[in-house]
């Protein structure tokens, strides 16, 4: 956040960004802590870090929903990605949060590495797009596919994103596992300028395009690779929510061809004591202000329309009653 928008910053996000002794000070006088949060009229929305696509789509998410529900106060949490956010949404530290399926799915089935059990308050709202796979190598990397890989210096994702576990089931199927790398758990930005350096010879960046830290790279020292074919049907045969994907020709810098790989659905998802009435009217509020984030997140012009009913967990009550007034509106 710049520091010209402090001032704007709900009293409940300060909280989060105080040391400890200061928050305990402010709890005694009324600062109310994420755990206790009870306020229907506040929404802690979180999204991730800067450099690949949550951030960027929970801001427009934000701005949509602030200008269309004026009396809602819509908080930006900020995370490492997908398994930060849907622990935030289990725990009740966060209320409407981006994930990508495969991490919402196994999370809820209580197969998520570094969980207790299922994240049973999980809901879905809406999927949104499909979110291609990025692998980034360096331009004189040996390297043409993710098989190819073992021993370089490859950056996973940030530590509690959704891309360093795709990346370490992308890994698998090509017959590698982590230890098979030199596994860096980094931010986008920063895995960014290490691959300009050439002290890293690979990253993955599941984002919707163009994204941030791929273009920073591109051009200046790094290709894409190509997930294609058997690769895909391989994949798709261990984890279905996988599915082939393409990035454009010319999306990036020296990226004159289109680009095979596979990608994963984005989700809106929240946590289930939310509110009925609240969460219907999010997913409609989301439905109108389609348009608008197509204009400003290019991933969005992508979406299905079709399959947004279609999370891998199940729907909120109020997403639910959403989409059964439309089916029937039709």
């Amino acid at each position: 956040m710049r520091s010209n928008e402090i001032a704007r910053v709900p009293r409940r996000q300060l909280c989060r960004r105080l040391p400890g002794a200061v928050l305990a000070a402010l709890l005694m006088t009324g600062c109310t802590s994420a755990a206790q949060h009870a306020d229907p009229s506040v929404v802690r929305l979180i999204t991730g870090l800067p450099g690949a696509g949550f951030n960027p789509l929970g801001r427009a998410l934000a701005t949509a929903f602030s200008t269309s529900m004026p009396e809602v106060s819509f908080e930006i949490l900020e995370s490492g990605g997908s398994v930060a956010n849907v622990d935030a949404l289990q725990q009740g530290r966060a209320d409407v949060g981006l994930a990508f399926a495969d991490v919402a799915y196994i999370g809820y089935s209580g197969r998520l590495e570094g969980t207790a059990g299922p994240l049973d308050e999980l809901r879905g709202i809406a999927v949104l797009q499909l979110t291609p796979v990025h692998v980034l190598v360096r331009d004189d990397a040996p390297c043409d596919s993710v098989a190819e890989l073992s021993g370089a210096r490859v950056a996973l994702g940030p530590a509690g994103s959704g891309t360093a576990l795709t990346a370490q089931l992308l890994l698998e199927t090509h017959g590698l596992a982590t230890s098979d790398v030199q596994a860096e758990r980094l931010p986008f930005t920063e895995a960014a300028a290490r691959m300009r350096r050439g002290t890293l010879d690979a990253a993955f960046v599941v984002a919707g395009y163009p994204a941030e830290s791929v273009a920073a790279t591109m051009g200046a020292g790094a290709r894409l690779i190509e997930i294609t074919g058997d690769q895909i049907a391989t994949i798709r045969h261990a984890y279905p929510f996988l599915r082939a994907a393409l990035i454009p020709g010319r999306t990036y810098r020296g990226q004159a061809q289109p680009v095979q790989t596979v990608g994963v659905d984005t989700l809106l998802i929240c946590r289930a004591g939310l509110d009925e009435d609240l969460v219907y009217e999010l997913t409609k509020r989301f439905f109108e202000a389609i348009p608008d984030l197509a204009a400003d997140v290019s991933a969005m012009r992508t979406m299905d329309l079709d399959r947004t009913p279609a999370t891998p967990i199940p729907l909120h009550d109020g997403a639910a009653r959403f989409y059964r007034e439309r089916e029937l509106s039709r």
